[in-house]
């Protein structure tokens, strides 16, 4: 990935578009853009071959919302990344086909976990820690896809569509414990520093 960033950034820089100064933001921003295309895609390919597309969809939306403001994990290296990402995925849709949540659990589950998502938001990374006013904006940015996810799980509800409920509900549970995870990565990594 590394590589062909690099190509792309410098294929920019040179037709003028950006400047030099601004190679190290370009070609993070393209080894980033690249590497979720790639897992969306492997997990787009694998959900069609599930006959699972609109679980993907629903779940995907959930988690992209929900960890991009309240953070979670960050593995060290797109490999290691895309195999845990891609396992998860495939664990949710499967779990959520073979086992789906009762929905009195499911909603539980919504709940405690849109309680804790919100209380543990935004967590940080070694390699990018917040400040203050990004805390805040993160947290009440999480704060209200929390509710949308809430109202949409209402209306699931209203609906009679119960594996969704239980789709959310999984996905959520997966999100809390990425923040879990990624705390004690970051207190960790924070003691080693």
């Amino acid at each position: 990935m590394g590589r062909l960033s690099e190509k792309i950034t410098r294929y920019v820089i040179d037709a003028g578009a950006v400047s030099e100064e601004l190679y190290a933001v370009y070609q993070y921003g393209f080894q980033i853009g690249l590497e979720m295309f790639i897992c969306l895609f492997v997990c787009m390919s694998i959900a069609i071959y599930l006959h699972t597309i609109p679980e993907f969809l629903v779940s995907t939306g959930v988690f992209m919302f929900l960890r991009t403001y309240a953070g979670g994990v960050h593995l060290n290296s797109f490999k290691t990344c895309f195999t845990c990402s891609v396992a998860v995925q495939v664990m949710i849709l499967q779990i959520n086909n073979k086992y789906p949540l009762e929905l009195f659990v499911a909603w539980g589950i919504i709940l405690v976990s849109s309680i804790c998502i919100w209380k543990l938001s935004p967590v940080e990374n070694i390699n990018h820690e917040l400040e203050r006013e990004e805390k805040e904006h993160c947290r009440k940015v999480t704060g209200k896809i929390l509710g949308v996810i809430l109202i949409a799980a209402g209306c699931c509800t209203a609906l009679g569509m119960k594996k969704y409920i239980s789709l959310i509900a999984l996905t959520a549970l997966t999100v809390f414990i990425s923040q879990c995870i990624g705390i004690i990565k970051y207190k960790v990594e924070k003691e080693k520093n």
